[in-house]
C-alpha cells in the first residue's frame, strides 16, 4: 500500500463519520433511493443510470467497514485478516498513524483488498467468517429481546437469485463508470431487482457480523443500558486483574501505582460525567456514561499492558 494511501484512508474515515459499520442506516438509504427511482423506472432516464453506481459504492463502503470491524474485533479475525492483506507490508509511516489512533490494522486490511466483483466481496468475507455464504442464507435479525422467537425467517429468500442480481449489478456499474456505451446498458425496470439484492445482502451480512461478534444486540433503551453496564463490569474486572499483575512486577513502586490509579479513577469518572451530561435526565444517561467509562478503561488496560510487556528490571 502506497504511503500516500494512508492519508486517503484517514480522509475517507473522517468523511464517513464515527460509525464503524452502517448496515441498518445503509439499508434505509437504499430504501430511500428505491423510493426516488420507482416513479421513473418505467422510462429511460439518465438518473436511473446513477442507481447501480450508487449501490455498488454503498456495498463497497459497507464491506470495507465490516472487514475493519472484524479484524479489529477479535484475535481469530485478526489472524484471518493476515490472509487478506497478503503481500501488503506495514511500514513505519502506517505504524505512526496507528500510534496516533488515526488508523487501525483493520483499516489497513479493509483497504488492501479488491472488491471489484461480488465474487471478490464474498471471498473476502468468507476468509474472515467461515462458511459465510451458508451463514447468509440463515441470517435473521438478532435483537436481544426477541431471542425466544429464534430462528426467525431468513432475510435472504433466494441466495442464488440475489447473487445473480449482484453480479449483474457489478457488471452494469463497471460499464457505466469505465465506458461510454452508445446504447442503454440496462433496463430501468431492473432497478428494483438490483436495489432489492443490494439491500438483502447488506442486511443479512450485518446480522451475520452481529452474530459473530456479539451473538445478539439490544433493541430497547433499557436493554442497551443493561448491555453497556455488563460490558463495563467485565472490563472493570479485567482492569483489576491487570493492576494486580502489574503490581507484582519486580521493582515496581506499588504505592505510586495505587496513587496513580486512584487519581485515574476520579478523573475517568469525571470524564464520563462530562460526556453523559449531554443527555442528563434522559433514559440514555446510564448507557452514555457506561460507554465513555468503558472506553477509558480499555485505554487504561492498554497502558498497563504496555507497562507489563515492556517492564525492565534494573
Amino acid at each position: 500500500m502506497r504511503r500516500s494511501s494512508y492519508q486517503q484512508i484517514i480522509d475517507w474515515k473522517q468523511r464517513r463519520g464515527e460509525h464503524p459499520r452502517l448496515g441498518m442506516e445503509l439499508v434505509a438509504q437504499i430504501d430511500a433511493l428505491h423510493a426516488d427511482v420507482n416513479p421513473i423506472s418505467s422510462f429511460a432516464s439518465p438518473f436511473v443510470e446513477f442507481v447501480p453506481i450508487r449501490l455498488v459504492t454503498t456495498l463497497e463502503v459497507f464491506v470495507r467497514g465490516v472487514i475493519a470491524e472484524l479484524v479489529n474485533g477479535g484475535q481469530q479475525y485478526f489472524e484471518r485478516g493476515e490472509r487478506l492483506a497478503k503481500g501488503s507490508k506495514i511500514d513505519l509511516t502506517f505504524a505512526a498513524h496507528v500510534d496516533r489512533r488515526e488508523l487501525t490494522i483493520g483499516d489497513f486490511v479493509a483497504h488492501a483488498v479488491s472488491l471489484n466483483s461480488i465474487e471478490a466481496v464474498v471471498s473476502s468475507l468468507d476468509t474472515l467468517l467461515d462458511n459465510f455464504a451458508t451463514k447468509m442464507t440463515m441470517a435473521h435479525p438478532r435483537w436481544l429481546e426477541e431471542q425466544a422467537d429464534w430462528p426467525l425467517p431468513p432475510i435472504v429468500e433466494d441466495y442464488d437469485v440475489m447473487m445473480a442480481s449482484l453480479s449483474r449489478l457489478f457488471e452494469v456499474r463497471h460499464v457505466l463508470t469505465h465506458e461510454l456505451p452508445s446504447s442503454p446498458v440496462f433496463d430501468p425496470a431492473e432497478a428494483f431487482q438490483l436495489t432489492a439484492a443490494a439491500r438483502a445482502f447488506i442486511e443479512a451480512t450485518d446480522w451475520v457480523v452481529v452474530e459473530a461478534l456479539h451473538d445478539a444486540i439490544p433493541r430497547t433503551q433499557l436493554s442497551m443500558n443493561i448491555s453497556a453496564d455488563d460490558r463495563l463490569r467485565g472490563d472493570e474486572a479485567r482492569l483489576t486483574e491487570l493492576l494486580n499483575e502489574v503490581a507484582a512486577l519486580e521493582g515496581i513502586d506499588r504505592d505510586a501505582l495505587r496513587a496513580l490509579q486512584t487519581v485515574w479513577e476520579k478523573w475517568s469518572d469525571e470524564q464520563a460525567n462530562l460526556v453523559a451530561a449531554q443527555v442528563e435526565g434522559g433514559s440514555m444517561y446510564p448507557m452514555v456514561w457506561a460507554l465513555e467509562k468503558d472506553a477509558l478503561i480499555r485505554e487504561r488496560i492498554d497502558q498497563l499492558v504496555r507497562i507489563k510487556t515492556d517492564w525492565m528490571v534494573v
